[in-house]
C-alpha cells in the first residue's frame, strides 16, 4: 500500500469509529474498551536491546515477568504501556507472551528512539519514510504479527533541533494530525522539551494527545507548567534516583524531587495532565546477560510504582481520588482522546 493510501485509510479508520461511539486501542492480544484499561503504567518497558534476544534471555525476560506481573496485578494494575519502539529491540512476540502469561494489558508502540538508534536510512528517506512507516504500524500492523501499534515513541536527544530529531518529530506530527493516535515522548532536558513541542505544533499535531516523558529530568515546577500549557501531560519516572551522572542530571538529585514537582501541579489544579511510571528498562547484553537498570536501587522494578512513589505520594498528602486520576483517568484519556 502507497504512503498516501495508507494516511487516506488510518484517517478513514479513526473517523469511523469515532462516527460508531465505538473507541478501542489495539492491545498485544486484540482490542480493549476504555473500561478494560483500568490502573497504567504508561511508560514501561517489557525488554530493550540492541540485537536479537537470545533463548535464553527470552526464558529469563518471561520469568521476571511472571513475578513481576504477579506483585503488579497484586497491587490494582491492569495495562502495562510498552515504549521500545523496532530500534530499541521491540520484540512483540515477546510481549504476547508476557501478556498472556500475566494477564496484563499490554500496549505496544511504534516509533523511534534517539537519532544513533534509527535505522542507517533514516535521514535519507526524511519525514515521508517515517511517516509511512508509522502509519503503516497503525493500520496493516507489525510485520506479519497481527498486533497494531498503539500510540507512537518519540524520543529526541543530543543537541536540540539537530537534523534526524526533525525529520522524527514532523514525521510524528504529520502521522499524528492524520490518524489521531496519541504520541509518548523522551525528552531529557527543558531545550529538548520546548524543541518538540514547538515542532509537534508546527507540523500539525494534536497537543492534548502528547505526553511529554522524563519530564522531570533536569526539570523545575515552572518549566513543567510552562510544558502544560502546550502539551496534555507530562510523564514522571525519575522516583527515587540520586546519582545524577546515572541520568544526565545537571545538578543533586533529591530522592523526593519528582514527588514534589508533582505536587507543585496538584498545587496548580493541573491534576488532569499529570501521570507517572517507572521506565523499568531489562536491558539485553551480548552473550546471554540482562541489565535491570535499577539506577543503584534495589528492587527498583515497575512494581516501585507501588513501594515507593505511592507511599511518599501519600505522605505528602496525595489524596486517593488524585491517584486514581492520575493513575486510571490520565492515561484513559491519553490513550482513547477523552474529554
Amino acid at each position: 500500500m502507497r504512503r498516501r493510501d495508507l494516511v487516506l485509510t488510518a484517517a478513514a479508520a479513526f473517523r469511523t469509529a469515532k462516527a460508531q461511539g465505538g473507541k478501542t486501542i489495539p492491545s498485544v492480544l486484540g482490542a480493549l474498551s476504555p473500561e478494560q484499561l483500568g490502573v497504567t503504567l504508561p511508560h514501561e518497558h517489557i525488554a530493550v536491546s540492541s540485537r536479537e534476544i537470545t533463548a535464553t534471555q527470552r526464558d529469563s525476560l518471561r520469568c521476571l515477568w511472571d513475578m513481576l506481573g504477579s506483585q503488579l496485578k497484586q497491587n490494582g494494575v491492569r495495562s502495562l504501556v510498552d515504549l521500545t519502539p523496532a530500534d530499541s529491540g521491540r520484540d512483540v512476540a515477546l510481549l504476547k507472551q508476557v501478556a498472556e502469561s500475566t494477564a496484563l494489558n499490554i500496549l505496544c508502540a511504534t516509533g523511534y528512539y534517539v537519532a544513533a538508534s534509527r535505522p542507517a536510512n533514516f535521514l535519507t528517506g526524511g519525514p515521508a519514510a517515517a511517516e509511512a512507516y508509522m502509519t503503516r504500524e497503525f493500520v496493516e500492523g507489525i510485520g506479519d504479527s497481527g498486533v497494531r501499534a498503539a500510540l507512537m515513541k518519540i524520543a529526541v536527544g543530543g543537541q536540540p533541533g539537530n537534523p534526524s530529531d526533525n525529520i522524527l518529530l514532523e514525521a510524528a506530527g504529520r502521522t499524528q494530525k492524520q490518524t489521531g493516535a496519541p504520541i509518548s515522548c523522551h525528552a531529557t532536558t527543558p531545550e529538548h522539551r520546548r524543541h518538540l513541542v514547538e515542532m509537534l505544533e508546527k507540523h500539525g499535531a494534536n497537543m492534548s494527545r502528547v505526553a511529554v516523558g522524563h519530564a522531570d529530568t533536569n526539570a523545575t515546577l515552572a518549566e513543567s507548567v510552562d510544558v502544560l500549557r502546550r502539551a496534555g501531560y507530562v510523564v514522571y519516572t525519575i522516583w527515587g534516583i540520586t546519582n545524577p551522572k546515572l541520568i544526565g542530571f545537571r545538578g543533586e538529585v533529591a530522592a523526593d524531587h519528582s514527588a514534589r514537582l508533582l505536587c507543585g501541579l496538584l498545587e496548580k489544579g493541573m491534576i488532569k495532565q499529570i501521570m507517572f511510571s517507572i521506565d523499568f528498562s531489562p536491558t539485553c547484553l551480548r552473550g546471554e546477560g540482562i541489565d535491570f537498570h535499577l539506577y543503584e536501587i534495589p528492587q527498583r522494578s515497575a512494581n516501585y510504582a507501588f513501594t515507593f512513589v505511592l507511599p511518599l505520594l501519600r505522605k505528602l498528602g496525595v489524596s486517593e481520588e488524585e491517584i486514581h486520576q492520575m493513575m486510571v483517568v490520565n492515561p484513559r484519556r491519553h490513550l482513547f482522546g477523552e474529554g
